[in-house]
């Protein structure tokens, strides 16, 4: 682990170094490890070697540590003085060192930490301001002092084996440029925090399996193979106790915890030398756990083999990542493919693969983003079945007079006449939260299905299919991976109308599956909105279209939900962004319930909740994360408990998804017994809904589970995209208590559960079923189940409730947008009530939008370069085959394969040139003509042979240089300039006719004449006032010779005409009889 904690006052940095970096952790009589100096500013300083106090103290208030002068330009009350960057060896690594001694672990722990420092002061920075403006310069230099430390805080009196550094660095470095001492820049290190502490422990498992230890990975980190897991629980003590007062205060954030630990810290007991703590650590452990670490110790061999390579660790960690991301942060994939890689690769290894990836990407800010060829490649096949079924289908209304309802607005008859009357295959309309889209939906639908088409309607999530969809009259609707697993409903669907409500809920990779089933005979209306939340999944499909596709938009903006107009006044400024106008009338309405106390708070909205119950329906209760409203349901039961509402609690077993990425279940050392899998498809000899509890794992690696029956098998992790894991835990259940469905599935009695069901417990059976409210029975063992008391904004997007009840205080702001906020707010009819501890901070908070980039974007790709690339590498009749032999992908594919390539490729993109993406991007966009084909040298358009498959190319390498572009810049801007050359008149092209015509009858004539070899005259042809002279005669003898052949051949038959009617006379005359 690696922690960076800020210091701002330099009496606590002084205090801090005598209390708890210089202390005797050792526990050796009369000795202990000093202190010791490191980094290039160190040197230029003049200090090294030992850390002494009179030097610490000097650069803490920002003196020299020599001279004593005023080191950097600014010294003032809470300046930051430094930062602590702390290194943390794996539990079993720090037993293993505390019982062994072994001097070899102890060196590779202090050289993976000086490598990762040296690493990290590389990317040493100051602050330059020149003329109001600032940016960072790189200055490369810091200095730090390195403290080793054995122990953790003692519990009881005596600390645990804890092996871990403290690197205090200073803020100061010295810039160069301006030749004098600065405060530090250290953005660009906390920012890379994430790789640092993988590249730590890379480092240092790396040295451990070249000494021989084998190294075990697992979920959280690694651990030396071959410590048992119940030695490692009984030095974690500390952790433990952490977690246990964490649990009770329903902390969950990290940083939380952090403070939490040093609030609760015990004081070191003195006296104690290390022969005590080995004795008190000895007594713990039993023979057989003593026996397996002296195993561990002394059946250390040679080198292990690597067994995980650079290559295989990139491709981790960017299935990993990419799944739910478009964009990932460079740091992140290198962060993630070390971690999976630890004692196997090296961070040298995992860069160069990652270089050899051609990944694309650029700066963003400050942070380094890319995106992959997979990823850009299906944006760029979604773009391309959009465009290229634009005017390419019938109206759905046909070709008289729409029958559209008197009942619907302006708004929603335009967008049903948009719907009607398009010839586009794929269609959208746009709204807001409560606009009626639903009900302009029916009136859609009916228009086309007089016409004797059928619409199919699918949304994201069950509630929004199953049950609202449902409700609003679409008997068969249901959810999109319903669609995308029944293949007899995508046979259905084939020339028909698929409808996609909630689109702005689909990722990239959803949504062009929907097109790929619907191929390119059947019509994709999609409804949605892209204010509010994005897809849990990767890209945000249904803004790429918008913005990308040229997708053609109906919006319906009118809002009808809120009944309240103050309320949906307030509403309609946060859905356009205006956050200041919006809470202005909010708080105009009394919707703002500010209290600091947080018991008191959430003490107000449970009385709220259980007066507004009493209207009917209980209010809907929204935070954005788990925590806060897993505090806010302890609130709610316990004000019904209190009301009598609630009868006697009992628990029951609650299955919680661990939110695992594919490429994360198909890791064997994630898996610990106890856990649970359950599958939603079918797999090879498993039912899908089965469900199984992991025992261990086998000889062979494979992990071992066991069904209800007592059946034990392995899990295909080969499929893993066919399960889900879960994690057991206690769930406390009363009579009357409201639960939330978790996942798809039927009751006991066959009753229907769509995920995000909210139902009341009516009674419990005499097996323990749950009987609900609606007549289902749930098994006791369900699990599939939660508290139903409040809910997270994402899950209650959709809903439309009478009164709606937010909790968001500081706890939740770091989840908070401007897109969260709007869906919360937005849910209610009638009321709507905000609970936080500061409403400026919240203001602030949800002032950030959730909007992410896409792969397009970021390698900034505009409509005009897909349109012109696209047609130069395929045309749009292309695109629509490749889309009906589902082949569409692979085209795009192809396609950003190439524009990579060529850009990696091309020989006059040297590396000193440092041509960014963006700069070949607009290479090629300047080579690009008015009708989309590429102009560039060797390209394949321009030297496709005859009889060449159209549309199949060779792509060659580009052969211009920066140079020739602003060449053919220039070209285009001289061009520009230009006097565009005048029109040509009808009398001008009669001219033309003329010339060309006497042209040819010349040669002919010249030719019958006998002059074909002779030079025609150039004569000068005149009309009415005009003159001009008549084009070459370049083909005046092939054209003579024809004529010659002509005129024979027409001889010919026109004589042999005459013999036949000769003949056929000579028949049909009478014989005449000479007379006597």
């Amino acid at each position: 682990m690696l922690r960076v904690v800020a210091h701002t006052s330099a009496a606590a940095a002084r205090k801090y170094y005598a209390e708890g970096l210089k202390r005797e952790d050792y526990y050796s009589e009369k000795q202990e490890i000093v202190g010791k100096w490191h980094g290039k500013a160190a040197t230029l300083l003049g200090i090294s070697g030992d850390v002494d106090k009179e030097h610490f103290a000097a650069l803490v208030e920002n003196r020299h540590p020599l001279t004593g002068e005023k080191l950097t330009p600014r010294t003032k009350d809470g300046r930051r003085v430094g930062y602590d960057l702390n290194f943390h060896a794996p539990k079993s690594l720090s037993v293993l060192y505390a019982l062994t001694q072994d001097k070899e672990v102890l060196k590779a722990f202090r050289q993976a930490v000086a490598d990762t420092m040296t690493e990290l002061e590389e990317r040493a920075e100051t602050r330059v301001r020149k003329k109001g403006a600032q940016a960072s310069r790189l200055t490369g230099n810091l200095a730090w002092a390195e403290f080793i430390h054995f122990t953790s805080r003692p519990v009881g009196g005596i600390p645990d084996p804890h092996l871990h550094a403290h690197c205090f660095t200073f803020n100061a470095t010295f810039d160069q440029n301006e030749d004098r001492w600065k405060a530090a820049e250290f953005g660009a290190i906390k920012r890379e925090a994430h790789y640092a502490e993988a590249a730590f422990h890379s480092r240092l498992a790396g040295a451990l399996a070249a000494q021989g230890y084998e190294i075990s990975r697992r979920k959280a980190g690694w651990e030396i193979k071959g410590m048992p897991a119940s030695v490692i629980a009984k030095f974690s003590r500390r952790t433990a106790q952490i977690e246990r007062m964490a649990d009770e205060m329903g902390i969950k954030d990290a940083k939380a915890k952090d403070a939490l630990g040093a609030a609760t810290r015990e004081g070191k007991r003195h006296g104690l030398t290390f022969s005590d703590l080995l004795a008190a650590w000895s007594v713990r452990l039993t023979d057989d756990e003593k026996a397996q670490i002296s195993k561990v110790c002394y059946d250390k061999g040679h080198a292990t083999v690597a067994k995980i390579s650079a290559v295989e660790a990139v491709d981790y960690a960017m299935a990993k990542l990419f799944e739910r991301q478009s964009v990932v942060e460079r740091g992140h994939i290198l962060a993630a493919a070390l971690r999976f890689g630890a004692g196997d690769t090296s961070p040298q290894a995992i860069k160069a693969e990652f270089e050899r990836r051609g990944l694309i990407g650029r700066k963003v800010g400050e942070e380094h983003l890319c995106t992959s060829v997979a990823v850009l490649a299906e944006e760029v096949a979604l773009i391309g079945f959009v465009r290229t079924g634009r005017n390419s289908a019938m109206p759905l209304g046909g070709k008289g007079r729409l029958a559209i309802s008197e009942k619907l607005s302006d708004e929603q008859r335009a967008a049903v006449k948009h719907l009607l009357t398009s010839r586009d295959q794929v269609m959208a309309i746009r709204g807001g939260a409560g606009v009626g889209k639903t009900t302009l939906m029916k009136d859609a639908v009916a228009a086309i299905e007089a016409r004797g088409l059928k619409v199919f309607a699918f949304a994201p999530s069950a509630v929004a299919s199953r049950e609202t969809l449902r409700e609003a009259g679409f008997a068969g609707a249901d959810t999109v991976a319903h669609l995308m697993l029944n293949e007899k409903m995508q046979k259905q669907v084939q020339g028909q109308v698929i409808w996609v409500d909630e689109a702005g809920l689909l990722g990239v990779r959803d949504l062009w599956r929907i097109m790929e089933i619907a191929g390119p005979n059947t019509r994709v209306i999609l409804t949605g909105d892209t204010a509010q939340h994005s897809p849990v999944a990767r890209g945000d499909a249904f803004r790429l279209l918008q913005k990308h596709a040229g997708l053609r938009v109906a919006e319906v903006t009118e809002i009808r939900r809120q009944e309240i107009e103050d309320y949906k006044k307030a509403i309609e400024a946060i859905s356009k962004g205006d956050l200041r106008t919006g809470f202005r009338r909010l708080e105009a309405l009394g919707a703002f319930v500010e209290i600091e106390d947080e018991a008191t708070r959430h003490k107000e909205l449970a009385a709220d909740y259980l007066a507004l119950s009493k209207r009917g329906e209980p209010p809907l209760v929204v935070s954005p994360t788990h925590l806060e409203s897993a505090k806010v349901t302890n609130a709610i039961r316990e004000a019904r408990r209190d009301a009598g509402q609630l009868g006697p609690e009992r628990h029951v077993l609650q299955y919680q998804n661990l939110q695992w990425e594919e490429a994360e279940r198909q890791l064997p050392e994630n898996y610990r017994a106890g856990l649970v899998v359950q599958f939603h498809q079918n797999a090879k000899g498993i039912m899908r809904g089965a469900i199984f509890r992991v025992v261990g794992q086998g000889e062979d690696g494979s992990i071992q589970m066991q069904n209800r029956s007592g059946d034990v098998m392995t899990l295909p992790i080969k499929d893993a995209a066919k399960y889900l894991v879960y994690e057991e835990r206690e769930l406390a259940l009363a009579k009357g208590d409201r639960i939330r469905i978790t996942r798809n599935g039927e009751s006991e009695n066959g009753k229907r559960l769509n995920n995000g069901n909210v139902l009341t417990v009516e009674k419990f059976g005499k097996q323990g079923q749950i009987i609900l409210s609606n007549g289902a029975v749930l098994d006791a063992n369900h699990g599939h189940i939660a508290h139903g008391y409040c809910q997270t904004s994402h899950s209650s997007q959709s809903k439309s409730v009478q009164d709606v009840l937010i909790a968001q205080s500081a706890d939740s702001f770091k989840a908070a947008s401007r897109e969260q906020f709007y869906v919360s707010c937005s849910r209610g009819k009638q009321t709507v009530r905000i609970y936080t501890d500061n409403r400026s901070d919240l203001q602030q908070a949800v002032g950030n939008s959730s909007t992410r980039m896409s792969g397009v974007e970021l390698a900034e790709l505009t409509s005009k370069d897909l349109s012109g690339f696209m047609s130069s590498e395929m045309g749009a009749k292309q695109w629509r085959d490749a889309i009906k032999s589902r082949r569409g992908l692979d085209g795009s594919k192809t396609f950003v394969e190439q524009l990579v390539e060529q850009r990696k490729t091309d020989p006059t993109l040297k590396k000193e040139e440092g041509i960014s993406w963006k700069g070949y991007i607009e290479m090629r966009r300047n080579l690009v003509g008015a009708d989309g084909k590429n102009r560039s040298k060797g390209h394949p358009a321009g030297q496709q042979k005859a009889g060449a498959a159209k549309g199949k190319t060779t792509p060659k390498r580009s052969e211009h240089s920066e140079a020739r572009v602003a060449e053919l810049k220039a070209a285009q801007e001289a061009k520009k300039s230009q006097t565009p050359p005048k029109k040509e008149t009808p009398k001008g092209r009669l001219v033309k006719a003329y010339e060309s015509a006497a042209s040819h009858f010349k040669k002919v004539a010249d030719k019958v004449r006998g002059s074909a070899k002779q030079k025609a005259e150039k004569k000068e042809v005149r009309m009415g006032k005009t003159t001009a002279k008549p084009l070459q005669e370049n083909n005046a003898g092939r054209a003579a010779d024809h004529t010659a052949r002509a005129k024979t051949a027409k001889a010919g038959k026109e004589k042999a005409k005459a013999a036949q009617q000769q003949k056929a006379q000579s028949r049909k005359a009478p014989v005449q009889t000479p007379k006597k």
